[in-house]
């Protein structure tokens, strides 16, 4: 019986929101979790009961107190149960285990070339697995699932990677990714858009915690976002990742490779940074940079504009200045709290991210940008998706939908 399976079956709905305020408020006292519930304490204790026995709740540490008795704090067991993020990008794959407040106990990545078909994948996948199940003494039973976070478009009830574009190899279309892992290792799996597995642990676990708005977008290969408005995910239409990145800010501009003209994606993405700086090159202007415009990398445009490269600088003001228009439309839309800007580009290029947040709090409607704040990365870093990933099978198995594998 896998850790996923025995939690469903043990855990009544109440106890579920108890676990779920615990995870997202802890360390916490019994107090603060009645005055959230309006339980009566002799309800909280029988509720609390099964989740302490189950190891999934400890007592971590003594409140302050106000007269008397000083009050038990409660969060999550840290040392029992384990979680699998996978974060599957058109770069690389990341992948984490994490313990129930998502610290990071064991992680591998890998690079992705022409030869990461699926199937290579989910071998290294299952690799990873059976690596950190010795080095952590890592059984099914005290292993909740995996979390998959990765390229759009998806079909997430089905587990099915459509067909996304610009990864190194062929074969990634109408892939059961989902159902590949779960056979390859024998655990529950669950998949989703990687902004969005991103934004769900900066919400819960990082810069978002404690906020009811935030955005997070990937500047990569291509540009993924993620909204949480008033705590509820906000999806685009077919769970598109990549919708913000084909908002049209010039409709005479650029072809995309979407089919329509204009898109932010034409300007601020790794493919079009690469592809203006080699076009202007090719005109002869000067740059630091040695060799063939067809061989030039992002990282080498990055490191130019940052080293002082007058042609690498005027390329990643321009991108970042439209992906800053793009942003500044969002906040006009979402009013967010929180803001975070994640990916290669924004790690490799602190010129970038400047440009884009200036551009953004210059155009936006809401003038007190004041109370807008603005993250390089978030908490998590690179980390962010993967994370994510293992923190939503928290979510499923918390959710009325999640059934452990027991329909499998």
């Amino acid at each position: 019986m896998t850790g996923a399976l025995k939690i469903k079956l043990r855990l009544r709905e109440e106890a579920k929101e108890i676990f779920s305020i615990i995870l997202r408020k802890g360390p916490i006292t019994k107090g603060d979790i009645l005055d959230i519930t309006k339980m009566k304490l002799s309800s909280l204790n029988r509720v609390m009961q099964p989740l302490e026995a189950d190891g999934l709740i400890v007592e971590s540490s003594i409140g302050e107190s106000t007269g008397g008795r000083k009050p038990v704090l409660f969060g999550v067991n840290p040392k029992h149960y384990y979680l699998i993020g996978v974060d599957i990008s058109r770069t690389y794959t990341q992948m984490v285990v994490t313990n129930l407040k998502t610290d990071i106990l064991y992680e591998k990545q890998f690079l992705m070339d022409e030869f990461s078909t699926p199937q290579k994948v989910v071998h290294l996948i299952s690799e990873f697995i059976d690596d950190a199940s010795r080095k952590l003494s890592m059984t099914k039973d005290t292993t909740i699932g995996i979390g998959i976070g990765t390229v759009g478009p998806l079909d997430r009830i089905k587990g099915i990677m459509l067909n996304p574009r610009n990864f190194l190899t062929n074969g990634w279309n109408d892939v059961p990714i989902r159902d590949m892992v779960e056979d390859r290792t024998g655990l529950p799996v669950t998949i989703d858009n990687g902004a969005n597995t991103a934004a769900l642990a900066e919400y819960i676990h990082g810069v978002g915690k404690g906020f009811n708005n935030i955005v997070y977008i990937n500047c990569g290969v291509g540009i993924r976002t993620e909204a949480i408005s008033s705590g509820m995910s906000v999806r685009a239409i077919n769970n598109a990742e990549d919708a913000f990145g084909h908002m049209v800010i010039d409709v005479d501009g650029d072809l995309c490779s979407c089919g329509n003209y204009g898109c932010i994606e034409c300007y601020s993405s790794i493919p079009s940074i690469v592809k203006r700086f080699a076009s202007e090159m090719k005109k002869g202007r000067i740059t630091e940079i040695k060799g063939v415009p067809e061989k030039l990398n992002y990282i080498d445009v990055c490191r130019a504009a940052q080293s002082g490269d007058q042609l690498a600088m005027e390329v990643i003001i321009s991108a970042g200045t439209i992906l800053g228009v793009g942003l500044a439309n969002y906040i006009n839309l979402l009013n967010p709290e929180v803001v975070i800007l994640s990916g290669p580009l924004i790690k490799q290029s602190r010129l970038f991210f400047d440009t884009c947040t200036d551009v953004a709090s210059n155009k936006c409607y809401l003038k007190d940008d004041s109370r807008i704040h603005f993250s390089r990365g978030g908490f998590f870093q690179d980390n962010a998706i993967a994370v994510g990933a293992a923190a939503l099978i928290i979510e499923e198995v918390l959710s009325k939908q999640f059934d452990g594998g027991i329909n499998k």
